[in-house]
């Protein structure tokens, strides 16, 4: 079975050029530009990564991860989160490790980083 993706970015550019990417590695994705709905996505369906963008316009990522880290299911609340942004500045290890992230990627996204990223938490 196809690994799953979602990822949480409000760029289309950025999520049409990674469902592609994605696509032709063999996985699984879904894209949802709405911080909002993250959480309820993953209580809903089984993911094994997160690609998650920490500055979303109607959410804070980091609070996203911290709610997911909250979650009942013991493997959701596991799931390898990357996040993503162009404003790492704002943040520094700690305040990632204590959002519970797992990985952090600065935009412009370097798609063969990306890709690698994922690869070290899902095969």
């Amino acid at each position: 079975m196809a690994k799953r993706i979602l990822m949480a970015d409000d760029s289309p550019v950025i999520q049409s050029l990674s469902k592609k990417i994605f696509q032709n590695q063999g996985y699984e994705f879904k894209g949802t530009k709405s911080g909002m709905n993250v959480v309820e996505v993953i209580r809903e369906n089984d993911f094994d990564v997160l690609i998650l963008d920490i500055i979303l316009p109607d959410a804070n990522g980091m609070e996203i991860a911290r709610q997911i880290r909250q979650l009942e299911d013991g493997k959701k609340a596991s799931i390898p989160i990357i996040a993503v942004s162009g404003n790492y500045k704002n943040y520094s290890a700690s305040d990632f490790a204590e959002a519970g992230i797992t990985a952090f990627l600065i935009k412009p996204l370097n798609y063969d980083q990306l890709v690698n990223t994922v690869k070290k938490y899902i095969e």
